[in-house]
């Protein structure tokens, strides 16, 4: 009879790649920061770098996305209803495309609450023609105090069609979440 080895269970091959040492640090900040492992952080930026598809997914997923956003600063470039349309009767037939996102996020903590920021390019593949929403996102984490019976969380996304006015957007909240 053979004894499992000890230690967790393996999740698959080992493969050894080398890494520049300044992105090797970054990538250590980065795990630190999400309390990852280096290699779960490194799985996990692995996963998000590939595109995604809406397969399996129903399209209530991407209208939940798509309906749940904030009116912005500037509603002439907030995204239009035939934007919203069209994305919808893709990923109803399945063939919604999702392309790898970047993200810039600010994060400031105290001992009573977290609270981010971030500014998201997300891009879409809808019937061979490529739609980029660009997408500003807020929330606040208030940590469970005493006397207190759960802690808090708020925030919201508003998603643009134009880069210019979803900078201008981000700049306005970090103006308001980040003073000083």
């Amino acid at each position: 009879m053979n004894a499992a080895p000890p230690g967790r269970p393996a999740i698959g091959p080992k493969v050894p790649i080398n890494f520049p040492t300044g992105l090797l640090e970054d990538m250590e900040a980065g795990a630190s920061v999400a309390r990852l492992s280096q290699a779960a952080w490194i799985r996990r930026a692995a996963a998000r770098a590939l595109p995604e598809t809406f397969e399996g997914l129903a399209s209530s997923d991407m209208f939940r996305f798509l309906s749940t956003a904030e009116g912005g600063a500037d509603p002439a470039h907030d995204v239009d209803d035939a934007t919203i349309h069209r994305l919808l009767s893709v990923a109803d037939h399945g063939t919604l495309c999702i392309e790898p996102f970047t993200a810039e996020t600010l994060s400031t903590e105290t001992v009573g609450w977290r609270r981010r920021l971030s500014s998201i390019i997300r891009g879409f593949v809808a019937d061979g023609a490529r739609v980029v929403l660009y997408q500003v996102a807020h929330g606040t984490i208030t940590f469970r105090q005493p006397r207190e019976s759960a802690p808090a969380q708020h925030g919201g996304h508003t998603l643009y069609l134009d880069d210019a006015a979803a900078h201008c957007w981000h700049q306005a909240l970090r103006k308001r979440l980040f003073p000083g």
